[in-house]
């Protein structure tokens, strides 16, 4: 039996395999940011690397259970900072914050205590009851009385 005498041909193996390396080219380096630069990691591009040092109040090593409850307020805090691609690690009695990019100020700041402010309530509306809320009528009857504790009453 014959076998088909079609000739191959590399240059279409060749042009195709070109149009599909433009296509991945122009697929990777043109969509996204815009940039025909790729977004590099912390490794090439810098960052900001913060070590907070661990230390219990009568001196002794922390425990692998505190450490890992410092680690997830880290986390959490720099997660709430919005910075994307941070990672925080527990190395020996340290916890290492690395963030790529140079806007690493904010960064530098989470491993301080935050500060409370508790102030008194001097005027408050008394909370609703069923009754008032289906009854709008006696509701405003009752609001138009004052406020307990209310000077103008």
């Amino acid at each position: 039996m014959a076998s088909s005498s079609t000739p191959v041909r590399p240059g279409r193996y060749l042009s195709l395999f070109l149009v599909l390396l433009v296509g991945a080219y122009l697929l990777v380096f043109l969509t996204g940011d815009k940039k025909p630069e790729p977004k590099l990691g912390i490794d090439l591009q810098g960052g900001t690397r913060v070590t907070l040092t661990a230390r219990t109040p009568d001196g002794s090593r922390p425990t692998r259970e505190s450490l890992d409850l410092a680690k997830r307020i880290i986390e959490n805090r720099v997660d709430g900072l919005g910075v994307s691609g941070a990672e925080v690690i527990i190395d020996g009695d340290n916890l290492v914050i690395t963030v790529p990019g140079n806007d690493g100020g904010e960064v530098r700041n989470v491993g301080q205590t935050a500060r409370l402010y508790i102030r008194p309530v001097k005027f408050a509306m008394p909370a609703l009851t069923p009754e008032q809320v289906a009854e709008p009528e006696e509701l405003q009857k009752q609001l138009s009385g004052g406020l307990p504790g209310d000077p103008g009453a």
